[in-house]
């Protein structure tokens, strides 16, 4: 991985749509204002937009860990700006700041993501034969891989690292 400065950003501009808000698998809708679980989500693919910029050929991100606190609402069809930032890189480990504004400068929400680099014939081998095609050898078209497919792997077993996990 190509070092990634502290303080390095990535923006990820969003417009609030219906399938952004409170609604749950089992309850239905339940507010119709962006939901934390939508921030959580951006702020993982600011974050990710900030590290595919750094990837090495051959090389993979996963994400480890997410927090969001959620500070204000909005609403359908409000634009709202979505920053990851640099905090810090530990080994393999990038660790960003996020924050979500609306278009007047409002701060909705802050919270952080941790991704872990990973060779890709590592990350292919813990995710398995149902990885096949979900897994991008391309940093600019990569897409997030094993969605649904089951608990996160173990980044520090995948490769054989002792010690505190990724």
């Amino acid at each position: 991985m190509k070092p990634v400065p502290i303080g390095a950003a990535a923006d990820l501009d969003v417009v609030v749509t219906a399938e952004m808000t409170v609604r749950f698998d089992e309850l239905g809708p339940v507010h119709p204002v962006y939901a934390t679980y939508s921030m959580a989500k951006h702020f993982e693919e600011a974050g990710r937009k900030l590290l595919l910029r750094h990837l090495e050929d051959g090389e993979a991100g996963i994400g480890r860990a997410v927090s969001v606190e959620h500070l204000a609402p909005s609403w359908v069809g409000d634009t709202i700006r979505v920053t990851a930032r640099c905090a810090q890189l530990q080994g393999t480990r990038l660790t960003c700041e996020c924050s979500a504004v609306d278009a007047g400068g409002r701060l909705l929400g802050r919270g952080t993501t941790v991704q872990v680099v990973l060779p890709w014939d590592v990350l292919e081998a813990r995710l398995g034969t149902g990885a096949e095609g979900m897994v991008s050898r391309s940093p600019a078209v990569e897409t997030s891989p094993g969605r649904g497919r089951g608990p996160e792997p173990d980044p520090a077993a995948a490769d054989g690292r002792t010690g505190d996990p990724p």
